[in-house]
Formats: C-alpha cells, sequence, structure tokens
C-alpha cells in the first residue's frame, strides 16, 4: 500500500484575522480526507512562533476552532515534521501544505516564498498571484487594465498623508462622490474599513486605516449588490453559481461577517437572471488571471442596483472557510461536499508541484 501524503495545515498568524484562520482550520481539519492524506496541525502564535499540535488530541476533539497549544505537547511525529519544514534541502515529496492564515505574512505572498524556497506544494496562488492580489490598489489597476470595470478611486501612502494632507482631501472629494469608502490597502475581512458621508468623517477614516496599513484606498460608494463568485481548479478554474450577501443598514463589516448576532444574509445562488449571473461569471474569470491567481479564489463584485453594471470589488486568495463562510457554501450548492473540496485543492498544489518540479531552472 503506498505511503499517504502528509497534508499540513498551517494557521493562526500575525495579523489582525488570527482568529478566523483558527475557525476557518476547523473547518479544513474536520475535511482532510484521512483515507487519502494523514493529517498534520501546526498553529503560528500572534508572535509567529510555530508550534506544533498533537494530531491524536486534535483527532479526539475535532474542535470547532483550532487550538494553539505550546509545541512541548505536541507528538513526536508532528515535532519532526515541524523541523523538516524548517530544514532546507531536505526531501519534502510527501507533503503538501495548506495555510490559511489570512491576511498579513500568510495571505500577501510571504508564506509562499517560504514554502517555494522549501520546495513544498501549497494550496492557492503564488507569490505574484497572492502579493498582487492582497494589495487593492494594485489589484484594481490590474483589472482595469484587463478591461474589468472599478468603482472611482484614489489612493495615497502615509508620506503623502504626513506631507500634504490638505491637498489629499481635496484631491479624493474632486475626483469622488460621498458616501465613501475608506480602507487599508492590504487587509481582509472588512479590517480597517469606514463609509464617510463628509470631509470631516474621510479625514477620522483615513486616519483609522492608517493605524493598519500604509496605504489607504479611498472609493466612491456605490448602491449596490454584493455578488461573489467561489474558484477552484489550476490557472483555468471551475466557478460557481454566484453568491449574494444582504446587510440591511451599513456594510459587511468584521462583525456581520463573523459575529454570532449578525443579521447578514448570504443568498446561494444569488437572485440573478441568467444573462447577469454569466456576465458575472466571466468577468470574474478574467479578474482571475489578470491577477495570476490559482486553485482557489472567492472574487467580490458589486452590481449597481441602477444601471445593472458589474465593478470588481477585491479577489480573496485564502477565503474564509469556517461552516459559513461563503467560499464553502458555493461549492456545497454545486453538490460537493466539504470533503471534497479540501481534497481537490490538495490536489491542485499537488499538481502545480509535479509542473514545477519538471521546469529548469539551469543549464
Amino acid at each position: 500500500m503506498p505511503q499517504k501524503i502528509k497534508a499540513v495545515l498551517i494557521y493562526g498568524g500575525q495579523s489582525t484575522e488570527h482568529e478566523v484562520s483558527r475557525r476557518s482550520a476547523a473547518y479544513i481539519w474536520k475535511n482532510i480526507d484521512r483515507q487519502r492524506f494523514d493529517a498534520f496541525a501546526i498553529a503560528i502564535d500572534k508572535d509567529g512562533r510555530w508550534h506544533a499540535q498533537n494530531r491524536q488530541e486534535l483527532e479526539r476533539s475535532l474542535p470547532t476552532e483550532m487550538p494553539l497549544h505550546a509545541g512541548d505537547r505536541a507528538d513526536p511525529e508532528s515535532k519532526e515534521l515541524l523541523k523538516k519544514i524548517w530544514t532546507q534541502g531536505g526531501d519534502n515529496s510527501d507533503l503538501v501544505v495548506f495555510e490559511i492564515v489570512h491576511g498579513t505574512t500568510g495571505e500577501d505572498g510571504m508564506m509562499q516564498g517560504f514554502f517555494d524556497l522549501q520546495r513544498i506544494p501549497y494550496v492557492g496562488p503564488g507569490i505574484l498571484g497572492s502579493s498582487v492580489a492582497m494589495d487593492k490598489v494594485v489589484a484594481k489597476q490590474l483589472v482595469e487594465h484587463a478591461g474589468v470595470p472599478v468603482v472611482p478611486y484614489v489612493s495615497l501612502r502615509l508620506h503623502e498623508w504626513l506631507e500634504r494632507k490638505s491637498d489629499v482631501l481635496k484631491e479624493a472629494v474632486q475626483k469622488l462622490q460621498f458616501p465613501m469608502f475608506v480602507k487599508p490597502a492590504s487587509l481582509g475581512s472588512s479590517v480597517g474599513i469606514n463609509r464617510v458621508e463628509n470631509q470631516a468623517s474621510l479625514e477620522k477614516a483615513i486616519h483609522h486605516a492608517l493605524e493598519f496599513d500604509d496605504r489607504v484606498l479611498i472609493e466612491t460608494g456605490v448602491n449596490a449588490r454584493e455578488i461573489e463568485y467561489a474558484c477552484l481548479g489550476g490557472y483555468a478554474p471551475k466557478l460557481t453559481f454566484p453568491g449574494e450577501v444582504g446587510v440591511a443598514t451599513g456594510f459587511y463589516s468584521y462583525e456581520e461577517k463573523y459575529s454570532s448576532g449578525s443579521k447578514a444574509e448570504v443568498l446561494v445562488p444569488a437572485p440573478l437572471s441568467k444573462e447577469l449571473a454569466d456576465q458575472g461569471r466571466e468577468i470574474s474569470r478574467k479578474v482571475f488571471q489578470a491577477l495570476n491567481l490559482y486553485g482557489l479564489a472567492r472574487i467580490d463584485l458589486f452590481l449597481d442596483k441602477t444601471t445593472q453594471k458589474f465593478y470588481f470589488n477585491e479577489a480573496n486568495t485564502l477565503p474564509g472557510m469556517t461552516a459559513i463562510s461563503q467560499y464553502p457554501k458555493l461549492w456545497e450548492h454545486e453538490g460537493m461536499t466539504g470533503k471534497e473540496l479540501i481534497s481537490q485543492l490538495l490536489d491542485t498544489a499537488l499538481e502545480r508541484r509535479k509542473i514545477q518540479v519538471g521546469l529548469k531552472r539551469s543549464l
């Protein structure tokens, strides 16, 4: 009987999305096919330290949020696996990583670069796709160049804000319309985002966004529906029917996404005509390719309620994987179980590694 591939789940991290990552990891852990893979878990604490977890304890408990225990509690095999991951030049052909570290360091190309150096296959886009999708400004520039509509926006750097605040505010007010949305350029889960109605609140929101990133995106708010497509596959993925997020008031904030008291409504599938659903799907496919994505992504679009025109919102390269998250729910509607979904994602990682191993890197 051939030896099973070791599927290594890595979660936690130093970003503001640490807790969300641990909840996403619980869904993945539960759905790793033990007939095909040996499952291992590694937690990263908020100081960036990596801790192998005790796989026997995890198999017994099947947690709803993955734990973060000190590495000395881990079983010997898990400790040895962590050491192997950090040892350069070893044979990692028996490993595949599903890192679900949302946000900074996990979703922005840093972790992807580390695994490339260690020659370990991993789920999701590579360095380039991860980094450009994580930066909302760069992502907009690329998809706009590919012919995908984006809402009017301006961006600023911290040094610009410090050196010429009044000019920055003037540019935003002249080019955009209230209400506006102010966002850190490189965070997910709606962290640091504010909706503003006037210049005074705009200035306050920029200050707030700069607490999370040194680059800020300001957009004209549109009266729009939020439509989402889940992508799965290599560089030419399959896409689901659209889903829709509805919030009674305000916008789809961090609290509305993850709070037990959330009033947000997620419709799967979204009530759209076939023509609009197909149009949104093709736009999402174009976004996926323009950003050089691979494996998985959730593409979020705005659909203007008045004009029925789609606009690109953002691409999530490691979307939430909690039991109530849109990405698994969209695939569930397609008839795919959680176990089938996670297996396909792990398989895409292994397929890419086979291609990479066959490439010539020197003469």
